[in-house]
Protein backbone atom coordinates (compact mmCIF):
# COMPACT_ATOMS: atom_id res chain seq x y z
CA UNK A 1 0.00 0.00 0.00
CA UNK A 2 1.46 3.59 -0.77
CA UNK A 3 1.60 6.01 1.70
CA UNK A 4 1.47 3.64 4.66
CA UNK A 5 2.82 4.46 7.92
CA UNK A 6 2.64 2.69 11.12
CA UNK A 7 0.48 4.66 13.69
CA UNK A 8 1.04 2.57 16.79
CA UNK A 9 2.15 -0.79 17.90
CA UNK A 10 2.25 -3.01 20.73
CA UNK A 11 3.98 -6.56 21.92
CA UNK A 12 1.39 -9.18 21.76
CA UNK A 13 2.13 -13.25 22.47
CA UNK A 14 -1.39 -14.71 22.23
CA UNK A 15 -1.02 -15.91 19.10
CA UNK A 16 -2.78 -15.30 15.74
CA UNK A 17 -5.39 -17.72 16.48
CA UNK A 18 -6.60 -14.68 19.16
CA UNK A 19 -5.76 -12.18 16.43
CA UNK A 20 -8.13 -13.28 13.95
CA UNK A 21 -10.54 -14.37 16.88
CA UNK A 22 -11.15 -10.56 17.91
CA UNK A 23 -10.39 -9.60 14.10
CA UNK A 24 -13.91 -11.35 13.72
CA UNK A 25 -15.68 -9.80 16.59
CA UNK A 26 -14.42 -6.39 14.98
CA UNK A 27 -15.78 -7.61 11.11
CA UNK A 28 -19.28 -8.67 12.44
CA UNK A 29 -19.95 -6.54 15.63
CA UNK A 30 -18.10 -3.11 14.90
CA UNK A 31 -20.63 -1.23 16.98
CA UNK A 32 -18.89 -2.58 19.86
CA UNK A 33 -15.56 0.08 19.32
CA UNK A 34 -17.74 2.66 17.55
CA UNK A 35 -20.29 4.28 19.33
CA UNK A 36 -21.71 5.29 16.08
CA UNK A 37 -22.87 2.46 14.70
CA UNK A 38 -25.87 0.61 15.55
CA UNK A 39 -25.20 -2.44 13.86
CA UNK A 40 -23.42 -3.97 10.79
CA UNK A 41 -25.59 -5.70 7.78
CA UNK A 42 -23.39 -8.09 5.78
CA UNK A 43 -23.70 -7.52 2.04
CA UNK A 44 -21.43 -10.22 0.78
CA UNK A 45 -18.38 -11.80 0.78
CA UNK A 46 -15.84 -13.54 -2.14
CA UNK A 47 -12.84 -15.61 -1.84
CA UNK A 48 -9.81 -14.38 -4.18
CA UNK A 49 -8.16 -16.96 -6.41
CA UNK A 50 -5.47 -16.25 -8.88
CA UNK A 51 -4.95 -12.90 -7.17
CA UNK A 52 -1.32 -10.90 -6.71
CA UNK A 53 -1.57 -9.80 -3.35
CA UNK A 54 0.76 -5.95 -4.31
CA UNK A 55 -1.88 -5.54 -6.84
CA UNK A 56 -4.66 -6.21 -4.63
CA UNK A 57 -3.75 -4.11 -2.26
CA UNK A 58 -2.75 -1.44 -4.34
CA UNK A 59 -6.31 -1.72 -5.97
CA UNK A 60 -8.11 -1.99 -2.94
CA UNK A 61 -6.45 1.53 -1.35
CA UNK A 62 -7.44 3.31 -4.89
CA UNK A 63 -10.64 1.88 -6.13
CA UNK A 64 -12.51 5.29 -4.62
CA UNK A 65 -11.46 6.67 -7.74
CA UNK A 66 -13.34 4.05 -9.86
CA UNK A 67 -16.79 4.42 -8.44
CA UNK A 68 -18.98 6.59 -10.04
CA UNK A 69 -22.56 5.43 -8.96
CA UNK A 70 -23.08 5.28 -5.42
CA UNK A 71 -26.42 3.66 -5.80
CA UNK A 72 -25.02 1.23 -7.67
CA UNK A 73 -21.61 0.53 -5.69
CA UNK A 74 -21.19 -3.05 -5.44
CA UNK A 75 -21.86 -3.63 -9.33
CA UNK A 76 -18.98 -1.32 -10.25
CA UNK A 77 -16.83 -2.46 -7.12
CA UNK A 78 -17.10 -5.78 -8.68
CA UNK A 79 -16.36 -5.13 -12.23
CA UNK A 80 -13.40 -3.69 -11.17
CA UNK A 81 -12.26 -5.93 -9.14
CA UNK A 82 -12.47 -8.71 -11.55
CA UNK A 83 -10.25 -6.40 -14.40
CA UNK A 84 -7.49 -7.62 -12.33
CA UNK A 85 -4.84 -9.34 -13.61
CA UNK A 86 -5.99 -9.25 -17.07
CA UNK A 87 -9.29 -10.62 -16.02
CA UNK A 88 -7.79 -13.91 -14.69
CA UNK A 89 -8.90 -13.21 -11.03
CA UNK A 90 -11.40 -16.07 -8.97
CA UNK A 91 -14.32 -14.41 -7.46
CA UNK A 92 -15.78 -17.30 -5.07
CA UNK A 93 -18.86 -16.33 -3.35
CA UNK A 94 -19.32 -17.47 0.51
CA UNK A 95 -20.12 -16.06 3.79
CA UNK A 96 -18.30 -14.46 6.61
CA UNK A 97 -19.33 -17.80 8.26
CA UNK A 98 -16.97 -19.85 6.12
CA UNK A 99 -14.36 -18.05 6.32
CA UNK A 100 -11.80 -20.63 8.28
CA UNK A 101 -9.63 -18.17 10.45
CA UNK A 102 -7.80 -20.97 11.48
CA UNK A 103 -6.51 -23.39 9.04
CA UNK A 104 -4.97 -21.36 6.07
CA UNK A 105 -4.05 -22.76 2.38
CA UNK A 106 -1.97 -20.26 -0.08
CA UNK A 107 -5.67 -18.54 -1.23
CA UNK A 108 -6.50 -17.47 2.14
CA UNK A 109 -7.70 -14.04 1.07
CA UNK A 110 -11.22 -12.51 1.05
CA UNK A 111 -13.16 -9.61 0.01
CA UNK A 112 -15.98 -8.61 2.16
CA UNK A 113 -18.45 -6.01 2.07
CA UNK A 114 -20.86 -4.38 4.34
CA UNK A 115 -23.25 -2.04 5.61
CA UNK A 116 -22.59 0.62 8.56
CA UNK A 117 -25.66 1.33 9.70
CA UNK A 118 -25.75 4.85 12.55
CA UNK A 119 -27.11 5.16 15.34
CA UNK A 120 -27.84 9.14 15.15
CA UNK A 121 -29.64 8.94 11.16
CA UNK A 122 -29.55 12.64 10.73
CA UNK A 123 -26.05 13.00 11.55
CA UNK A 124 -24.67 10.39 10.35
CA UNK A 125 -24.54 8.60 6.11
CA UNK A 126 -25.14 4.92 6.22
CA UNK A 127 -21.49 3.90 5.09
CA UNK A 128 -20.21 0.95 2.88
CA UNK A 129 -17.08 -1.01 4.80
CA UNK A 130 -14.73 -2.77 2.76
CA UNK A 131 -12.60 -4.96 4.33
CA UNK A 132 -9.97 -7.11 2.44
CA UNK A 133 -9.01 -10.44 5.06
CA UNK A 134 -5.33 -12.10 4.17
CA UNK A 135 -5.22 -14.31 6.33
CA UNK A 136 -1.58 -15.83 4.89
CA UNK A 137 -0.14 -12.38 6.10
CA UNK A 138 -2.09 -11.92 9.43
CA UNK A 139 -3.40 -8.38 7.91
CA UNK A 140 -6.87 -6.78 8.04
CA UNK A 141 -7.80 -3.72 5.73
CA UNK A 142 -9.85 -1.51 6.11
CA UNK A 143 -11.58 0.88 3.43
CA UNK A 144 -15.14 3.05 3.60
CA UNK A 145 -17.52 4.63 1.29
CA UNK A 146 -20.34 7.06 2.05
CA UNK A 147 -23.79 6.23 0.29
CA UNK A 148 -24.86 10.17 1.77
CA UNK A 149 -21.74 12.63 0.72
CA UNK A 150 -24.13 15.36 2.65
CA UNK A 151 -23.56 13.68 6.05
CA UNK A 152 -20.59 12.09 8.10
CA UNK A 153 -18.92 8.92 7.38
CA UNK A 154 -19.29 6.09 10.32
CA UNK A 155 -15.82 5.45 8.59
CA UNK A 156 -12.41 7.38 8.05
CA UNK A 157 -11.59 8.70 4.58
CA UNK A 158 -8.56 6.57 3.86
CA UNK A 159 -7.72 2.91 4.67
CA UNK A 160 -6.09 1.11 7.32
CA UNK A 161 -4.56 -1.87 8.09
CA UNK A 162 -4.07 -3.63 11.25
CA UNK A 163 -1.04 -6.74 11.34
CA UNK A 164 0.20 -9.40 13.78
CA UNK A 165 3.74 -9.89 12.95
CA UNK A 166 6.05 -11.93 14.91
CA UNK A 167 3.83 -11.24 18.92
CA UNK A 168 3.52 -7.83 17.75
CA UNK A 169 0.21 -6.13 16.54
CA UNK A 170 0.40 -2.61 14.70
CA UNK A 171 -2.33 -0.20 13.27
CA UNK A 172 -0.56 1.28 9.98
CA UNK A 173 -2.77 4.38 8.17
CA UNK A 174 -2.58 5.51 4.16
CA UNK A 175 -1.97 9.56 4.58
CA UNK A 176 -1.00 10.11 7.86
CA UNK A 177 -0.91 13.58 7.34
CA UNK A 178 -4.46 13.71 6.50
CA UNK A 179 -5.27 11.87 9.53
CA UNK A 180 -3.46 14.36 11.59
CA UNK A 181 -5.66 17.08 10.43
CA UNK A 182 -8.95 15.36 10.96
CA UNK A 183 -7.58 14.92 14.55
CA UNK A 184 -8.39 10.63 14.33
CA UNK A 185 -5.80 9.71 15.36
CA UNK A 186 -6.47 9.89 19.00
CA UNK A 187 -9.63 7.84 18.69
CA UNK A 188 -7.02 5.35 17.59
CA UNK A 189 -4.57 5.66 20.14
CA UNK A 190 -6.87 5.98 22.90
CA UNK A 191 -10.04 3.77 22.10
CA UNK A 192 -9.67 1.55 19.44
CA UNK A 193 -6.20 0.43 19.36
CA UNK A 194 -6.60 -0.61 23.76
CA UNK A 195 -9.90 -2.46 22.89
CA UNK A 196 -8.82 -4.60 19.77
CA UNK A 197 -5.82 -5.17 22.38
CA UNK A 198 -8.08 -6.86 24.82
CA UNK A 199 -10.21 -8.31 22.60
CA UNK A 200 -6.75 -10.35 21.25
CA UNK A 201 -5.50 -11.28 24.70
CA UNK A 202 -8.51 -12.49 26.30
CA UNK A 203 -9.26 -15.92 24.84
CA UNK A 204 -11.42 -17.18 27.83
CA UNK A 205 -14.74 -16.77 26.13
CA UNK A 206 -17.89 -15.25 28.00
CA UNK A 207 -20.24 -17.55 29.24
CA UNK A 208 -23.53 -15.91 27.71
CA UNK A 209 -26.94 -17.11 26.40
CA UNK A 210 -26.21 -15.10 23.27
CA UNK A 211 -23.62 -12.98 20.85
CA UNK A 212 -24.70 -10.44 18.67
CA UNK A 213 -27.79 -8.04 19.10
CA UNK A 214 -31.28 -7.27 16.83
CA UNK A 215 -31.05 -10.84 15.67
CA UNK A 216 -34.45 -11.29 14.94
CA UNK A 217 -35.23 -8.09 13.08
CA UNK A 218 -33.38 -6.18 10.10
CA UNK A 219 -30.93 -3.66 11.66
CA UNK A 220 -31.80 -1.44 9.05
CA UNK A 221 -35.91 -1.18 9.39
CA UNK A 222 -35.02 -1.40 13.59
CA UNK A 223 -32.76 2.02 13.05
CA UNK A 224 -35.47 3.56 10.34
CA UNK A 225 -37.96 2.63 12.63
CA UNK A 226 -36.52 3.69 16.00
CA UNK A 227 -35.34 7.03 15.09
CA UNK A 228 -38.93 8.11 13.58
CA UNK A 229 -40.51 6.71 16.79
CA UNK A 230 -38.00 8.49 19.08
CA UNK A 231 -38.85 11.99 17.06
CA UNK A 232 -42.60 11.12 16.86
CA UNK A 233 -42.77 10.20 20.89
CA UNK A 234 -39.59 10.27 22.38
CA UNK A 235 -38.70 14.28 22.50
CA UNK A 236 -42.43 15.23 23.67
CA UNK A 237 -42.89 12.73 26.23
CA UNK A 238 -39.31 13.91 27.80
CA UNK A 239 -40.53 17.70 28.00
CA UNK A 240 -43.34 16.42 29.87
CA UNK A 241 -42.33 13.58 31.92
CA UNK A 242 -43.41 14.33 35.58
CA UNK A 243 -42.20 10.89 37.29
CA UNK A 244 -39.07 10.77 39.09
CA UNK A 245 -37.46 8.55 37.24
CA UNK A 246 -34.92 9.90 34.51
CA UNK A 247 -36.98 10.69 31.03
CA UNK A 248 -33.79 9.95 29.10
CA UNK A 249 -33.24 6.79 30.03
CA UNK A 250 -36.88 5.10 29.96
CA UNK A 251 -38.52 7.20 27.41
CA UNK A 252 -35.80 6.36 24.81
CA UNK A 253 -35.67 2.59 26.45
CA UNK A 254 -39.15 2.09 25.90
CA UNK A 255 -39.19 3.61 22.81
CA UNK A 256 -36.28 1.21 21.81
CA UNK A 257 -38.71 -1.74 22.98
CA UNK A 258 -41.89 -0.75 21.05
CA UNK A 259 -39.47 -0.70 17.62
CA UNK A 260 -38.43 -4.26 18.15
CA UNK A 261 -41.98 -5.76 18.93
CA UNK A 262 -43.66 -3.49 16.25
CA UNK A 263 -40.72 -5.42 13.60
CA UNK A 264 -41.24 -8.15 15.32
CA UNK A 265 -45.16 -8.49 14.98
CA UNK A 266 -44.91 -7.04 11.54
CA UNK A 267 -42.61 -10.26 10.42
CA UNK A 268 -44.91 -12.97 12.29
CA UNK A 269 -47.91 -10.88 10.33
CA UNK A 270 -46.14 -11.71 6.89
CA UNK A 271 -45.05 -15.27 7.91
CA UNK A 272 -48.80 -16.23 9.16
CA UNK A 273 -50.52 -14.09 6.47
CA UNK A 274 -52.64 -12.12 9.60
CA UNK A 275 -54.51 -8.86 8.38
CA UNK A 276 -55.45 -7.79 11.72
CA UNK A 277 -52.46 -6.42 14.35
CA UNK A 278 -51.61 -8.12 17.17
CA UNK A 279 -53.49 -7.68 20.56
CA UNK A 280 -51.28 -7.79 23.22
CA UNK A 281 -51.42 -7.59 26.94
CA UNK A 282 -48.42 -5.72 29.57
CA UNK A 283 -48.40 -7.11 33.00
CA UNK A 284 -46.64 -5.06 35.45
CA UNK A 285 -46.48 -1.91 32.41
CA UNK A 286 -45.10 0.89 34.90
CA UNK A 287 -45.10 4.04 33.62
CA UNK A 288 -47.19 2.97 30.45
CA UNK A 289 -45.14 4.14 27.75
CA UNK A 290 -44.64 1.29 26.30
CA UNK A 291 -48.32 0.88 25.98
CA UNK A 292 -49.12 4.54 25.06
CA UNK A 293 -46.56 3.64 21.73
CA UNK A 294 -47.93 0.40 21.11
CA UNK A 295 -51.82 1.57 21.05
CA UNK A 296 -50.94 5.08 19.26
CA UNK A 297 -49.24 2.44 16.64
CA UNK A 298 -52.47 0.55 16.02
CA UNK A 299 -52.26 -2.11 18.05
CA UNK A 300 -54.83 -2.92 20.41
CA UNK A 301 -53.69 -3.47 24.08
CA UNK A 302 -53.51 -2.89 27.63
CA UNK A 303 -51.25 -2.21 30.49
CA UNK A 304 -52.16 -3.67 33.77
CA UNK A 305 -49.86 -2.39 36.89
CA UNK A 306 -50.71 -2.53 41.00
CA UNK A 307 -50.49 1.10 41.22
CA UNK A 308 -50.98 4.04 38.99
CA UNK A 309 -48.47 6.59 37.67
CA UNK A 310 -48.60 10.47 37.56
CA UNK A 311 -48.43 9.99 33.43
CA UNK A 312 -51.49 7.79 33.13
CA UNK A 313 -53.08 11.15 33.47
CA UNK A 314 -51.22 12.55 30.27
CA UNK A 315 -51.81 10.13 27.68
CA UNK A 316 -54.86 10.12 25.65
CA UNK A 317 -57.75 8.19 25.96
CA UNK A 318 -56.79 5.79 23.13
CA UNK A 319 -54.25 4.45 25.53
CA UNK A 320 -55.49 1.80 27.49
CA UNK A 321 -54.43 1.46 31.23
CA UNK A 322 -55.83 -0.49 34.08
CA UNK A 323 -54.82 -0.72 38.21
CA UNK A 324 -55.20 -4.62 39.21
CA UNK A 325 -53.00 -7.13 41.00
CA UNK A 326 -52.61 -10.36 39.09
CA UNK A 327 -52.67 -13.73 40.81
CA UNK A 328 -51.21 -16.55 38.72
CA UNK A 329 -54.71 -18.62 38.89
CA UNK A 330 -57.37 -20.19 36.23
CA UNK A 331 -58.78 -16.54 36.88
CA UNK A 332 -56.13 -14.72 35.22
CA UNK A 333 -56.34 -16.15 31.62
CA UNK A 334 -56.43 -13.97 28.60
CA UNK A 335 -57.88 -16.51 25.64
CA UNK A 336 -58.70 -13.42 23.56
CA UNK A 337 -55.24 -11.87 23.35
CA UNK A 338 -52.33 -12.26 21.56
CA UNK A 339 -49.20 -11.79 22.90
CA UNK A 340 -48.10 -11.04 26.83
CA UNK A 341 -45.72 -8.82 27.66
CA UNK A 342 -43.13 -8.42 30.34
CA UNK A 343 -41.22 -5.81 30.80
CA UNK A 344 -39.65 -5.78 34.09
CA UNK A 345 -42.23 -7.82 35.92
CA UNK A 346 -40.34 -8.74 38.30
CA UNK A 347 -42.49 -11.38 40.46
CA UNK A 348 -44.63 -12.02 37.49
CA UNK A 349 -41.35 -12.51 35.39
CA UNK A 350 -41.45 -16.59 35.66
CA UNK A 351 -45.20 -16.49 35.22
CA UNK A 352 -45.52 -15.14 32.00
CA UNK A 353 -44.69 -18.59 29.73
CA UNK A 354 -47.04 -19.81 32.02
CA UNK A 355 -50.05 -17.82 31.67
CA UNK A 356 -49.35 -17.29 28.25
CA UNK A 357 -49.05 -21.23 27.79
CA UNK A 358 -52.20 -21.88 29.39
CA UNK A 359 -54.71 -19.03 27.92
CA UNK A 360 -54.66 -20.32 24.27
CA UNK A 361 -52.75 -22.30 22.28
CA UNK A 362 -52.30 -19.21 20.03
CA UNK A 363 -50.74 -17.10 22.71
CA UNK A 364 -47.54 -15.86 22.85
CA UNK A 365 -44.92 -13.80 24.62
CA UNK A 366 -41.91 -11.12 24.75
CA UNK A 367 -40.06 -11.05 27.98
CA UNK A 368 -37.42 -8.73 29.12
CA UNK A 369 -35.98 -9.97 32.71
CA UNK A 370 -34.69 -8.28 35.48
CA UNK A 371 -34.90 -8.98 39.04
CA UNK A 372 -34.75 -12.83 39.88
CA UNK A 373 -37.46 -14.05 41.08
CA UNK A 374 -39.33 -18.07 41.90
CA UNK A 375 -42.54 -19.09 41.19
CA UNK A 376 -43.67 -18.39 44.64
CA UNK A 377 -42.27 -14.93 45.30
CA UNK A 378 -38.38 -15.87 46.50
CA UNK A 379 -35.61 -14.36 45.05
CA UNK A 380 -34.20 -17.05 42.96
CA UNK A 381 -31.14 -18.76 44.18
CA UNK A 382 -28.54 -19.20 41.65
CA UNK A 383 -28.00 -23.33 40.39
CA UNK A 384 -24.62 -22.53 38.58
CA UNK A 385 -21.28 -21.16 40.20
CA UNK A 386 -19.41 -20.93 36.95
CA UNK A 387 -21.76 -17.99 35.04
CA UNK A 388 -23.50 -15.17 36.53
CA UNK A 389 -26.43 -14.95 38.85
CA UNK A 390 -27.92 -12.91 35.46
CA UNK A 391 -26.77 -15.55 32.59
CA UNK A 392 -28.16 -18.38 35.45
CA UNK A 393 -31.32 -17.00 35.54
CA UNK A 394 -31.72 -16.41 31.82
CA UNK A 395 -31.63 -19.96 31.49
CA UNK A 396 -33.80 -20.85 33.87
CA UNK A 397 -36.42 -18.54 31.95
CA UNK A 398 -35.76 -20.48 28.71
CA UNK A 399 -35.95 -23.23 30.37
CA UNK A 400 -39.60 -22.76 31.46
CA UNK A 401 -40.63 -21.65 28.43
CA UNK A 402 -39.49 -24.48 26.25
CA UNK A 403 -40.83 -26.79 29.52
CA UNK A 404 -44.94 -24.79 28.76
CA UNK A 405 -44.27 -26.39 25.04
CA UNK A 406 -42.79 -22.99 22.78
CA UNK A 407 -40.42 -22.51 20.47
CA UNK A 408 -38.23 -20.15 22.11
CA UNK A 409 -35.97 -17.36 20.72
CA UNK A 410 -33.12 -14.81 22.52
CA UNK A 411 -31.95 -11.79 21.45
CA UNK A 412 -30.03 -8.93 22.82
CA UNK A 413 -31.63 -5.54 22.79
CA UNK A 414 -30.22 -2.16 22.16
CA UNK A 415 -31.63 -0.26 25.03
CA UNK A 416 -29.50 2.24 27.96
CA UNK A 417 -29.68 -0.72 30.23
CA UNK A 418 -27.49 -3.98 31.76
CA UNK A 419 -30.50 -6.21 31.41
CA UNK A 420 -30.88 -6.31 27.80
CA UNK A 421 -31.57 -10.09 27.41
CA UNK A 422 -35.35 -10.72 25.60
CA UNK A 423 -36.49 -13.78 25.20
CA UNK A 424 -39.58 -14.61 23.43
CA UNK A 425 -42.12 -17.71 22.90
CA UNK A 426 -43.76 -17.83 19.74
CA UNK A 427 -45.04 -21.09 18.05
CA UNK A 428 -45.35 -24.47 19.96
CA UNK A 429 -44.11 -27.72 20.25
CA UNK A 430 -47.03 -29.91 20.78
CA UNK A 431 -50.08 -30.55 18.75
CA UNK A 432 -53.03 -28.29 19.60
CA UNK A 433 -54.89 -31.68 20.84
CA UNK A 434 -52.32 -32.29 23.60
CA UNK A 435 -53.40 -28.62 24.88
CA UNK A 436 -55.21 -30.20 27.87
CA UNK A 437 -52.16 -32.57 28.75
CA UNK A 438 -49.65 -30.00 28.49
CA UNK A 439 -51.18 -27.56 31.20
CA UNK A 440 -51.15 -30.57 33.70
CA UNK A 441 -47.07 -30.64 32.78
CA UNK A 442 -46.82 -27.13 33.30
CA UNK A 443 -48.47 -27.39 36.61
CA UNK A 444 -46.38 -29.93 37.38
CA UNK A 445 -43.06 -27.38 36.73
CA UNK A 446 -45.04 -25.15 38.85
CA UNK A 447 -45.33 -27.27 42.32
CA UNK A 448 -41.63 -28.98 41.39
CA UNK A 449 -40.27 -25.04 41.94
CA UNK A 450 -43.24 -23.99 44.16
CA UNK A 451 -43.05 -24.57 47.99
CA UNK A 452 -47.10 -23.67 47.90
CA UNK A 453 -49.93 -25.46 46.43
CA UNK A 454 -52.17 -24.93 44.32
CA UNK A 455 -55.68 -24.06 45.01
CA UNK A 456 -58.75 -22.43 43.20
CA UNK A 457 -57.79 -18.56 43.37
CA UNK A 458 -53.63 -19.20 42.92
CA UNK A 459 -51.94 -22.03 40.94
CA UNK A 460 -49.13 -21.17 44.03
CA UNK A 461 -50.40 -20.34 46.92
CA UNK A 462 -47.40 -18.90 48.69
CA UNK A 463 -47.50 -16.44 45.83
CA UNK A 464 -47.00 -12.89 47.11
CA UNK A 465 -47.55 -10.08 44.30
CA UNK A 466 -45.97 -6.61 45.88
CA UNK A 467 -47.00 -3.77 47.46
CA UNK A 468 -49.38 -1.57 46.11
CA UNK A 469 -47.37 1.15 47.97
CA UNK A 470 -43.73 0.39 46.74
CA UNK A 471 -41.06 1.94 48.29
CA UNK A 472 -38.97 3.87 45.58
CA UNK A 473 -35.39 2.81 45.60
CA UNK A 474 -33.71 5.37 43.29
CA UNK A 475 -31.65 8.59 44.05
CA UNK A 476 -34.18 10.64 43.24
CA UNK A 477 -35.98 9.82 46.24
CA UNK A 478 -33.17 10.04 48.94
CA UNK A 479 -32.13 13.25 51.48
CA UNK A 480 -31.45 15.80 48.65
CA UNK A 481 -28.97 17.14 51.54
CA UNK A 482 -26.77 13.73 52.20
CA UNK A 483 -26.49 13.67 48.04
CA UNK A 484 -25.31 17.25 48.05
CA UNK A 485 -22.37 16.79 50.59
CA UNK A 486 -21.41 13.21 49.23
CA UNK A 487 -21.01 14.57 46.01
CA UNK A 488 -19.43 17.70 47.40
CA UNK A 489 -16.91 15.32 49.37
CA UNK A 490 -16.15 13.44 46.19
CA UNK A 491 -15.70 16.71 43.96
CA UNK A 492 -13.31 18.08 47.02
CA UNK A 493 -11.33 14.39 46.74
CA UNK A 494 -11.14 14.44 43.04
CA UNK A 495 -9.88 18.20 42.86
CA UNK A 496 -7.34 17.46 45.01
CA UNK A 497 -5.37 15.13 42.33
CA UNK A 498 -6.24 18.06 39.80
CA UNK A 499 -5.79 17.68 36.39
CA UNK A 500 -5.61 20.50 34.24
CA UNK A 501 -7.03 20.95 30.53
CA UNK A 502 -5.99 23.36 28.49
CA UNK A 503 -8.83 24.66 26.37
CA UNK A 504 -9.36 26.63 22.98
CA UNK A 505 -9.28 30.45 24.73
CA UNK A 506 -5.65 29.58 26.26
CA UNK A 507 -7.42 28.77 29.36
CA UNK A 508 -6.99 25.61 31.73
CA UNK A 509 -9.91 23.65 33.42
CA UNK A 510 -9.67 21.80 36.36
CA UNK A 511 -11.47 18.55 35.54
CA UNK A 512 -10.17 16.45 38.37
CA UNK A 513 -8.18 13.39 38.81
CA UNK A 514 -9.12 9.19 39.64
CA UNK A 515 -9.64 7.79 42.84
CA UNK A 516 -11.01 4.26 44.14
CA UNK A 517 -14.27 3.65 45.27
CA UNK A 518 -13.22 2.59 48.79
CA UNK A 519 -11.22 5.81 49.24
CA UNK A 520 -14.19 7.45 48.82
CA UNK A 521 -16.18 5.50 50.96
CA UNK A 522 -13.54 6.08 53.56
CA UNK A 523 -14.30 9.62 53.58
CA UNK A 524 -17.59 9.48 54.20
CA UNK A 525 -19.66 8.38 57.91
CA UNK A 526 -20.68 5.07 58.38
CA UNK A 527 -24.35 6.39 59.02
CA UNK A 528 -24.53 8.21 55.68
CA UNK A 529 -23.07 5.29 53.55
CA UNK A 530 -25.78 2.67 55.01
CA UNK A 531 -28.64 5.22 54.72
CA UNK A 532 -27.63 5.82 51.08
CA UNK A 533 -27.56 1.14 50.63
CA UNK A 534 -30.83 1.30 51.82
CA UNK A 535 -32.34 4.07 49.70
CA UNK A 536 -31.09 3.82 46.29
CA UNK A 537 -28.44 0.65 46.19
CA UNK A 538 -25.25 2.31 47.86
CA UNK A 539 -22.57 4.84 46.93
CA UNK A 540 -21.87 3.92 42.71
CA UNK A 541 -25.47 3.80 42.31
CA UNK A 542 -25.59 7.36 43.45
CA UNK A 543 -21.94 8.11 41.27
CA UNK A 544 -23.61 6.23 38.40
CA UNK A 545 -26.87 8.37 38.53
CA UNK A 546 -24.93 11.72 38.42
CA UNK A 547 -23.09 10.33 35.39
CA UNK A 548 -23.78 14.43 34.28
CA UNK A 549 -20.83 14.68 36.89
CA UNK A 550 -18.83 11.85 37.42
CA UNK A 551 -17.76 8.94 35.15
CA UNK A 552 -17.26 5.36 36.74
CA UNK A 553 -14.72 3.02 35.16
CA UNK A 554 -13.75 -0.60 36.48
CA UNK A 555 -14.18 1.04 39.83
CA UNK A 556 -12.82 4.78 39.55
CA UNK A 557 -14.31 7.80 38.89
CA UNK A 558 -13.94 10.72 36.51
CA UNK A 559 -14.81 13.70 35.64
CA UNK A 560 -17.10 13.84 32.31
CA UNK A 561 -17.96 17.14 31.43
CA UNK A 562 -19.39 16.14 27.98
CA UNK A 563 -21.25 12.42 27.93
CA UNK A 564 -23.24 12.93 24.87
CA UNK A 565 -23.26 14.08 21.05
CA UNK A 566 -26.67 14.28 21.47
CA UNK A 567 -27.83 17.84 21.97
CA UNK A 568 -30.80 16.95 25.04
CA UNK A 569 -30.96 20.31 27.49
CA UNK A 570 -32.93 18.65 29.92
CA UNK A 571 -31.16 19.14 32.86
CA UNK A 572 -29.21 21.84 33.95
CA UNK A 573 -25.28 22.21 33.80
CA UNK A 574 -23.91 20.92 36.86
CA UNK A 575 -20.48 22.38 36.18
CA UNK A 576 -21.91 25.55 34.99
CA UNK A 577 -23.97 26.23 37.96
CA UNK A 578 -20.84 24.62 40.59
CA UNK A 579 -17.65 24.24 38.79
CA UNK A 580 -15.01 27.28 39.89
CA UNK A 581 -14.24 27.32 36.44
CA UNK A 582 -17.61 27.08 35.24
CA UNK A 583 -18.37 24.75 31.96
CA UNK A 584 -15.29 24.05 29.56
CA UNK A 585 -18.44 24.13 26.78
CA UNK A 586 -19.72 26.67 25.68
CA UNK A 587 -23.50 27.07 25.68
CA UNK A 588 -24.57 25.52 22.07
CA UNK A 589 -21.82 22.78 22.67
CA UNK A 590 -22.84 21.33 26.22
CA UNK A 591 -25.64 18.84 26.38
CA UNK A 592 -27.71 20.34 29.44
CA UNK A 593 -28.75 23.60 30.41
CA UNK A 594 -26.51 27.20 31.04
CA UNK A 595 -29.27 29.26 32.16
CA UNK A 596 -28.94 29.48 35.62
CA UNK A 597 -26.68 31.69 37.23
CA UNK A 598 -23.45 30.24 38.99
CA UNK A 599 -23.58 29.51 42.87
Amino acid sequence: MQNLHQLISKECSAGTANFWKASEILLKSPHLINRRILSSAQISVYRLKNVNSAEIYEWFVNQKKEITSPSNIEDELFKSLKSLANGNIELVKCSLEDVDFIHKDNESMYFRLAKLIPRHVNTFSNTLELSLIDLNSNILTFSFLNYDREKKSLGFEYSYQIKYKKDNVSIHIQNIECWQENSNLSWFEDCFFPKLIKWIENDTPKNSLINGSLKLVSSEEYTDLYNNLKLKYGAEMIKIWPENTDPLKFVFEDVAIATYLLLIWETERKRLNLKDKQSFLDLGCGNGLLVHILNSEGHPGLGIDLRKRKIWDLYPESTHLEVKTIIPSSKSLFPDTDWLIGNHSDELTPWIPVIAARSSYKCRFFLLPCCAYEFDGRKYQRESSSVSQYNDYMQYIKDVSENCGFKTDIDKLRIPSTKRICIIGTDRNYAPSDFESQNLKIQSIVSARSNGLQNEDSWSSTFKPRESVEKVRNCTKVNKNLISSIIEIVVSLLFHKARLISLENGKTWNAGGEIELAQVAEAIDTESLKQLKNECGGLQTLLRNNGNIFKIESGSKKKKPKISTVKRKIKDCWFHINHPDGCPLTDEECDFIHSHEKL
